[in-house]
């Protein structure tokens, strides 16, 4: 490294990082200080990180990992923005939620970051090359004040996560009083990234897609993110590790009231997932980090008939609720159920029940 590019820090002193990047030399008390600590962080999947450290990714453009460093390419495969190194986790355990960056000077009223989630491991030996999931967008929560809910399917490994998310409020993308979609890669050293936020209305039918679209001689792949049908929410990545651990996921922050949430339960159906070109038989595992205002999920599991036909029918124990079928066009698929139902309707909780279903 060159001799002008190191430089001493003394006993009394620290190194405080600015908004650009830059890192600086100052006292320890000066870079102690909490003055605007809260507005030097933004809120994304994943939590809070600091503001310089979350990047636009623009349409037709690339984040792209070289000789381990993080750039933004434009169109031409020029470099426009380096963003740092990347830095591997040393642990096999995936990324999130147990990353989850939460405000230190904030306590929320209801639970803050990954509220339920469904999880499968890919080890089958063959890396995921489709991980398509179908759901509805929500109506708008009857109280808004200021929370912030994401909805999601994902892919991670111990050191990125890779996501399709639907937002209520305001995160660094963006936002406010209304949904919208964005596609997101975020990592355990801070570092951020999304897509164009676009708005999307209640009742909207979205699919939240992660494939394979290069495989390297090199070991490691090229990605791309985005919501099928809606423009400017790509977002490719390339050149990375290998992705292996899927969830869809609900995750919230802000909220001190149940009425925060949307009224409904959230279904993730139509959940294809292929390794190579072969639809492997999946487990998912339902997971309930908070659950004070009544959350619960709800998973189908794989369990085939025959090749080609797969169980998927969700039945809701109350007959007030309808009752929902999957498209006979969904195989090889299954449907899970993440569910904000007060304490006082835990009775019309959600149950799922098979039936066949042929193509």
């Amino acid at each position: 490294m060159p001799k002008d590019r190191v430089h001493a820090v003394g006993q009394d002193e620290a190194i405080r990082v600015e908004k650009s990047g830059k890192a600086v030399i100052t006292s320890r008390e000066e870079a102690s200080s909490p003055k605007d600590v809260a507005n030097d962080f933004v809120l994304t999947p994943g939590g809070w990180r600091a503001r310089f450290l979350v990047h636009l990714i623009e349409p037709d453009h690339v984040l792209r990992v070289e000789d381990g460093l993080l750039q933004k390419r434009d169109p031409s495969g020029r470099v426009v923005a380096e963003f740092g190194q990347m830095q591997p986790s040393q642990t096999e355990e995936p990324l999130m939620p147990r990353n989850v960056a939460l405000k230190p000077w904030e306590v929320s009223a209801l639970g803050s970051g990954w509220i339920e989630y469904a999880f499968w491991n890919n080890n089958t030996g063959t890396p995921v090359s489709h991980f398509e999931v179908t759901w509805t967008v929500p109506p708008a929560p009857s109280a808004q004040e200021g929370q912030t809910i994401f909805l999601f399917n994902g892919i991670q490994n111990s050191t990125m996560i890779y996501q399709p998310v639907l937002q209520w409020g305001v995160s660094a993308a963006g936002g406010g009083k209304y949904w919208s979609v964005a596609s997101w890669y975020a990592g355990r050293q801070g570092q951020a990234f999304y897509s164009t936020p676009v708005p999307v209305n209640p009742g909207d039918v979205l699919v939240g897609l992660i494939r394979i679209t290069t495989r390297n001689p090199t070991g490691t792949f090229d990605y791309l993110c985005q919501f099928s049908g809606i423009a400017n929410t790509d977002l490719p990545v390339q050149n990375v590790p290998e992705l292996t651990w899927c969830c869809v996921t609900l995750e919230a922050y802000g909220l001190t009231s149940c009425l925060q949430y949307p009224k409904v339960c959230t279904v993730f159906q139509g959940i294809n997932v292929q390794t190579g070109t072969t639809h492997p038989a999946l487990t998912w595992t339902p997971q309930i980090s908070c659950n004070d205002c009544g959350q619960d999920v709800i998973g189908l599991q794989h369990k085939p008939w025959r090749r080609d036909e797969y169980v998927l029918r969700k039945v809701f124990a109350s007959s007030s609720h309808p009752t929902l079928t999957a498209p006979a066009s969904i195989s090889r698929a299954t449907q899970l159920g993440l569910l904000r139902h007060s304490k006082k309707e835990r009775r019309g909780a959600l149950q799922l029940n098979a039936v066949n279903v042929k193509q």
